[in-house]
């Protein structure tokens, strides 16, 4: 910028420095424009860099700003059971809303922990538990959701799991109504849910599933 001003200043300098001195007048007036054409080029220079810094501020430092404090204030809260299903929420602490929340659940289980019912993942066609999508326990927009909005201070519940008296049922993406991801004999099992949504970073959480444990048979914690 400074390279296409500065010959343009040289020439109206040389020009007003000449109509003075063939007018009369003193070197005053041509100090004078000078000043003024300095004035103006500072003025431009920082009106630019203060639309630059207004700029960043409004497209960079403040949304990035919102998905750390969305992303810090997002926390799990634990419900009763009810009719076998483990049962919780997710808690919107922050001042906006999140969109397109979505559940990922890695469970870690292996070929022999399953049972040979119908299910997509069984003993005769076994696959990891891994970053599987759960759906939300709610009718809107469609019943079981994938992906659910979270208004600020809301709570949207999901259950990730079903603790019957001789099986652990994991829902698939379809819901409760749809086919099970895998249904798994009884025993502790630990793993990971992780919520990523478009206005969040991913958070994760540890799962642990343990039927035998009287008072809290699926505990969901943040990962350190």
């Amino acid at each position: 910028m400074k390279s296409l001003l500065l010959p343009l200043f040289l020439v109206l300098a040389s020009g007003g420095m000449v109509l003075a001195a063939a007018s009369g007048q003193s070197i005053t007036g041509t100090d004078n424009f000078q000043a003024r054409l300095y004035a103006a080029i500072w003025g431009a220079i920082t009106g630019g860099i203060m639309s630059l810094l207004v700029s960043l501020l409004f497209n960079v430092l403040l949304p990035r700003f919102r998905r750390y404090n969305l992303t810090r204030h997002i926390s799990i809260v634990a419900d009763p059971t009810h009719h076998f299903h483990t049962r919780f929420r997710v808690r919107n602490g922050g001042y906006w809303t999140i969109s397109d929340a979505t559940l990922y659940l890695s469970l870690d289980i292996q070929q022999q922990d399953t049972l040979p019912v119908s299910a997509h993942i069984h003993p005769e066609e076994f696959a990891p538990l891994r970053e599987d999508q759960l759906c939300w326990s709610v009718r809107s927009p469609t019943k079981h959701p994938l992906k659910v909005a979270i208004y600020a201070k809301e709570l949207q519940p999901f259950s990730p799991c079903r603790i019957c008296p001789d099986r652990i049922e994991i829902p698939s993406e379809e819901g409760w109504d749809g086919l099970k991801r895998v249904v798994l004999k009884r025993r502790r099992y630990t793993g990971t849910l992780k919520l990523v949504s478009a206005d969040t970073n991913a958070k994760c959480f540890s799962l642990v599933i343990d039927p035998d444990s009287p008072s809290n048979p699926c505990v969901i914690k943040p990962s350190d």
